[in-house]
């Protein structure tokens, strides 16, 4: 099972905010809790929820991002986004997860995220899953779904379609908590909208699988994972 990272990111610039706003949003794993111009107001945010990686700027007008880092009662994974390379000592200092220069760049970005992310999963182990299913809310009545009879998973825009091997199911749930709920690597993200059972694959090329008759394509971001173990 996946561990969803929940990030916030704190930079007194906003079009850095945006850029690494819309970086998060395309990584599987990564949940955007908050992105801020405020230090104070990401600082709140840090210091009240439980947060798994902060993207934070060095330079900002009110505090600093090492000051910001030395305040917090629980530090959780960071990642320095600076113009400036000369905090690099700064950074090795507090033990940050990696150090991203302006401009940075989309495969930079996804290098320490995936660092970040490594180190998160040999520092908290998850235990074994017990369970064979999940519950899910169809409508006004909850369902246990087992996951061998689950097929593929689509994400829309409001809800989620669960096709399984009685029928289709319509849920609410969030495609990327749907799948921090199903176990790896029975389950595999093979597109953005779209989660497939690796055992129920019957066919495959290039862009695209087949289960069921039913033609998934595999997009960019995933297929280098996909192929290697369909492979």
């Amino acid at each position: 099972m996946l561990k969803l990272l929940r990030v916030v990111i704190i930079d007194d610039e906003k079009p850095a905010v945006d850029i690494l706003s819309r970086f998060v949003k395309k990584i599987p794993f990564l949940e955007l809790i908050t992105a801020t111009t405020d230090a104070f107001s990401g600082l709140s945010v840090l210091n009240e929820q439980k947060i798994d990686l902060l993207l934070v700027d060095i330079e900002m007008p009110d505090i600093n991002g090492v000051e910001l880092i030395k305040s917090l009662n629980y530090k959780p994974l960071i990642i320095f986004t600076t113009a400036f390379k000369e905090y690099a000592l700064d950074g090795y200092e507090l033990d940050i997860i990696d150090y991203l220069l302006k401009p940075i760049r989309f495969e930079r970005f996804l290098k320490a995220v995936n660092k970040a992310h490594q180190f998160y999963t040999l520092k908290h182990p998850q235990k074994k899953m017990e369970h064979d299913s999940l519950l899910i809310k169809v409508e006004y009545k909850t369902v246990r779904l087992k996951f061998e009879d689950i097929l593929y998973i689509e994400g829309c825009k409001d809800y989620v379609k669960i096709f399984t091997t009685n029928g289709m199911l319509l849920t609410r749930l969030n495609l990327k908590n749907i799948q921090n709920k199903l176990p790896e690597p029975q389950f595999i993200r093979v597109h953005r909208s779209f989660i497939a059972c690796f055992s129920r694959i019957t066919q495959f090329q290039k862009n695209e699988i087949c289960i069921n008759n039913k033609i998934i394509p595999i997009g960019d971001f995933y297929k280098e994972d996909v192929l290697k173990k369909l492979q």
